[in-house]
């Protein structure tokens, strides 16, 4: 399993409009797209309108396939002619388990692995 992490920060004044969007929006299309998206954060103390996203995959292939395919859908650039003027310091972060035959979660069984 590997972990996907998506962090950025939105410029002033953007909060509600790229809340909509990607309510309405880019979920949905995550959806279609078989995902396994485990959620999106936005930071309460700290840095102000900074945002996490978590995203699983079985491996490093799945995620080249899959990301290949919502990059290349026609929705996702539509979406991003609103969003991108938004966002600033995006940053994708791939993370393996770094404990071998260890405990995790995973949001495709919905249960904790050994």
């Amino acid at each position: 399993m590997v972990l996907l992490k998506i962090s950025y920060k939105l410029r002033a004044h953007h909060v509600a409009e790229y809340d909509r969007t990607f309510a309405e929006r880019t979920l949905p299309l995550i959806r279609e797209h078989g995902f396994r998206f485990w959620g999106i954060w936005r930071s309460v103390v700290g840095d102000a309108q900074e945002y996490l996203e978590l995203w699983e995959f079985d491996s490093i292939g799945e995620f080249d396939e899959k990301w290949r395919k919502l990059a290349s859908d026609p929705r996702l650039q539509e979406i991003f002619k609103v969003t991108g003027p938004m966002v600033e310091d995006e940053r994708l972060t791939l993370f393996e388990p770094s404990l071998p035959g260890g405990t995790m979660i995973s949001m495709k069984q919905g249960r904790l692995l050994s």
